[in-house]
């Protein structure tokens, strides 16, 4: 039932990992990096385009983000560097417990 698929999924998520351990300094990591919005420029390289992205756009800088969290940054076959943005969120994540136990400390405090 139920029950034998959570267990199985839970086996699965450990059996193909090791090493698992919480992402160090989170919250310095999330000070290092920018969220910003942009306007893309378009693409006018007629033979193997970059992107195909136009108009206005969120997003952050692959560098800044290669600079603290390098795992989840590629370079493409055309020199430009991308993010895997989804890989982002265990960053925040681990940086909403960190600041969590900061806050409880302080109101511990009070």
């Amino acid at each position: 039932g139920i029950r034998d698929i959570s267990v199985w999924l839970e086996f699965r998520r450990v059996l193909f990992r090791s090493n698992i351990k919480p992402i160090e300094n989170p919250i310095e990591k999330i000070k290092q990096i920018s969220g910003n919005t942009f306007e893309w420029i378009e693409d006018t390289n007629t033979v193997g385009k970059v992107h195909g992205n136009v108009g206005k756009d969120v997003g952050v800088i692959a560098q800044e983000i290669e600079a603290v969290l390098p795992e989840i940054v590629t370079t493409r076959d055309s020199g430009m560097k991308a993010v895997k943005y989804e890989k982002l969120v265990a960053l925040l994540i681990e940086a909403v417990k960190e600041q969590q136990k900061q806050i409880d400390e302080l109101k511990a405090k009070l």
